[in-house]
């Protein structure tokens, strides 16, 4: 603690002696003292005194401040602050602050602020802040802050460029080039350069650039350069050239860059990868599929999403048999070769499989690895051909006093019968056709 109070000591003389200045009209006073104004050793002179060292009772007003001045109530000054001001309630300086403040309710700079200031409830700055501000409650500059702002509920700027820390809010009606954190919100109605971290939102209304990171929802209302990374929802009306990374929905106009979440939507993928359960991207890659297996001799699939990578939803019946199965399944795709006149697509399916029921209550599934050879044979019409690699998983679950044998294989190559499960698999062969 000593340590504390010398550094003080010592930077408040270094900071009198830098700015030692011939005051013009203004009387040079060592050392003032008082009650209120004008109960002062300055008395009705007080506006026109730059104090050294000003001790008040309750209350203090001068002309200016080269030292240190400390007031149970207030200090005024109606000119500049070079140095330290100590007040219970307020410390208000109608010109420039260079230095520190302490007030137990506010600060108050209506020009420019350089600087520590610490206040119970808010430091106010009407031009630029530069330095330390904490509040207990809120810091508002009017102008542009290049400072370290921190306040337990929310910090208000024109612009920034420093780092902002605060309980509920930061808010920059301009742009900011920061390094925000907030419990709630960090909102910027200009352009974002920097990192916002929020607890629920992060909002820009002109281009992205860099890092938002928040628990519910980013939104960038012009492009989005960077990572946007939310436990919901990502929203860039531009392009987003980077990574839109949320718990279940990523949505941009043009996507260069990655898309990662359980829905994913765009308008068009310039050079990028939508990943997730279902991509929609308006001019992208649809494709309806009906075909034929020995496995299920009747299919409709249909396939969404990007060249690159696409969802596919699948519905199939097995009716040449003593019974009628049905599936349903979802898998995903991509194109090795796609051209105007022939593609090949590699598919992974997924199909829950019931045996002669409506469904069955148990892990009955059959899992494919295909590969389609596709010619083109009108504008939007193909057909395919392509081998499958079938894999049949069951449960031996205990149905209507049994265990539950799966006959939908209709013959194998491998076979394993464990205590739990039951493996089939084959080499089938697939054909139909796209439309697309």
């Amino acid at each position: 603690m000593k340590k504390i109070y010398f550094t003080l000591l010592i930077s408040i003389l270094v900071i009198t002696n830098l700015f030692a200045q011939s005051y013009g009209n203004y009387k040079k006073v060592p050392f003032a003292f008082g009650l209120f104004p004008p109960v002062s050793t300055n008395g009705t002179n007080a506006g026109n005194c730059i104090n050294q060292v000003s001790m008040n009772l309750i209350s203090g007003y001068s002309g200016g401040l080269a030292g240190f001045e400390f007031s149970a109530f207030s200090n005024t000054e109606r000119d500049f602050v070079r140095g330290a001001q100590f007040a219970g309630f307020l410390n208000f300086v109608n010109g420039d602050f260079t230095g520190y403040q302490f007030a137990g309710f506010a600060n108050f700079n209506r020009s420019v602020a350089r600087g520590f200031q610490f206040a119970g409830f808010a430091n106010f700055n009407y031009a630029e802040a530069n330095g330390l501000l904490f509040a207990g409650f809120a810091n508002f500059t009017k102008g542009k802050s290049l400072a370290l702002q921190m306040a337990g509920f929310a910090n208000f700027c024109e612009d920034v460029q420093g780092i902002q820390g605060s309980g509920f809010a930061n808010i920059v009606k301009g742009n900011g080039k920061a390094f925000q954190m907030t419990g709630f919100a960090n909102i910027t109605l200009g352009e974002v350069n920097g990192t916002q971290l929020a607890g629920f939102l992060n909002y820009s209304k002109e281009k992205m650039q860099k890092v938002q990171i928040a628990g519910f929802s980013n939104i960038s209302m012009n492009d989005a350069k960077g990572l946007q990374l939310a436990g919901f929802a990502n929203l860039a009306k531009g392009t987003t050239e980077g990574a839109q990374i949320a718990g279940f929905l990523n949505v941009a106009k043009q996507v260069d860059g990655l898309q990662l979440g359980v829905i994913n939507v765009s308008d068009t993928v310039k050079s990028g990868l939508p990943i997730g359960f279902l991509s929609i991207v308006r001019h992208g890659f649809y494709e309806l599929e009906i075909s034929a297996s020995e496995a299920l001799n009747t299919q409709a699939l249909f396939k969404i999403g990007v060249d690159k990578f696409y969802n596919i939803f699948a519905v199939g019946s097995q009716f040449l048999g003593d019974e009628f199965n049905w599936g349903f399944g979802y898998g995903m795709g991509t194109h090795i070769v796609n051209n105007e006149r022939f593609k090949t697509q590699l598919e992974l399916i997924s199909y829950h499989i019931n045996e002669g029921k409506n469904w069955i209550n148990t892990y009955n599934d059959l899992n494919q690895f295909r590969i389609n050879f596709t010619k083109k044979i009108g504008n939007n019409l193909d057909v395919f051909a392509g081998p499958n690699f079938n894999l049949m998983i069951t449960n031996n679950k205990i149905i209507d006093g049994r265990p539950f044998e799966s006959d939908f294989a209709p013959y194998s190559i491998y076979s394993h019968k464990g205590k739990r499960t039951t493996l089939k698999g084959w080499i089938g062969f697939s054909a139909g056709i796209h439309f697309n």
